[in-house]
């Protein structure tokens, strides 16, 4: 039971940095607080002066906006090593929703304190700080866990159903509407120096990855062979132009497709298998319509 607990938890999980869309979800969780607070009145407040009531419904709705909205728009950002997507997990996120369960009660027992400022209505102190994390825990706790789940199985799912249909296409070749000209050309791989330089047919590239300062390329022609070279990926990307069949999948990754056998997927996105490698190359969300339109996946 704990092995199977502790694989789910370490399981990819999907995560997106885009600001308009934290924006949109932080208004609408706020509005979710509002709504709720307003309609079912709990925690004592259906006896509350309405006058009172109004403001404090009103004023927690706006913490819970302005809280989530500075989680999701500036952490992120501010923390990159640690929200990114290729090692985000399961238990990372379950980590981050406790975080912002957590300020988001930190936030509202501020609240309160200035709302006691003008109308000494709170018994402030440990008690009442313990009651709004609980309080906000009880009210976070359907929508986090439902959300979750249904986004973990969306992805999962659609990046499961692509990495078939690549795999089909892939099995397929012939079929591919891959413009194959130059695949039996030499290619020259110059260093930053452009003395040192790196030479082999275009057909036995099997995948060209950055690795800091270099890219590492690796070749297959009798045997699996890589060399390290002094440049960067993006120029090493303007050097392979003119070989359609060489494609930027990634940030840090070009593949040859007529290398990759198969794909796989998972919740954060899919990965291509190469021949006789273990290496699986990611493809990033960014290019991953780009990345099916050119094997004719619609």
């Amino acid at each position: 039971m704990w092995s199977a607990i502790l694989r789910f938890l370490k399981q990819p999980n999907p995560i997106r940095i885009d600001a308009k869309l934290d924006l949109t979800i932080s208004f609408l969780v706020g509005l979710f607080v509002f709504l709720f607070l307003l309609v079912f009145q709990p925690f004592g407040l259906s006896t509350t002066e309405p006058r009172l009531r109004y403001l404090l419904i009103s004023g927690y709705g706006i913490v819970c906006f302005l809280v989530l909205a500075v989680n999701l728009l500036l952490i992120p950002r501010i923390l990159k090593k640690v929200f990114h997507e290729e090692t985000w997990t399961v238990y990372k996120r379950l980590a981050w929703h406790l975080w912002i369960v957590f300020s988001i009660g930190l936030g509202n027992y501020l609240f309160a304190c200035l709302f006691n400022i003008f109308f000494d209505f709170y018994r402030l102190g440990s008690g009442l700080f313990i009651s709004f994390q609980w309080i906000t825990f009880l009210i976070a706790l359907f929508p986090i866990v439902f959300y979750d789940i249904l986004n973990q199985n969306y992805w999962l799912k659609r990046n499961l159903r692509a990495a078939e249909e690549i795999s089909a296409r892939l099995r397929n070749s012939g079929s591919l509407p891959l413009d194959l000209s130059g695949i039996d050309r030499r290619i020259v791989l110059l260093a930053e120096n452009e003395r040192e330089r790196y030479e082999f047919r275009a057909g036995h590239l099997l995948y060209v990855s950055s690795e800091g300062n270099y890219v590492e390329v690796w070749v297959k022609n009798q045997k699996v062979e890589n060399v390290l070279i002094r440049n960067s990926l993006k120029r090493i990307e303007q050097q392979l132009k003119g070989y359609p069949f060489l494609f930027r999948c990634h940030r840090a990754y070009i593949v040859n497709i007529k290398r990759i056998t198969k794909a796989t997927g998972n919740a954060q996105g899919f990965k291509l298998i190469l021949d006789d490698l273990d290496k699986r190359i990611p493809v990033a969300r960014s290019y991953a319509r780009p990345f099916k339109e050119l094997l004719g996946i619609p």
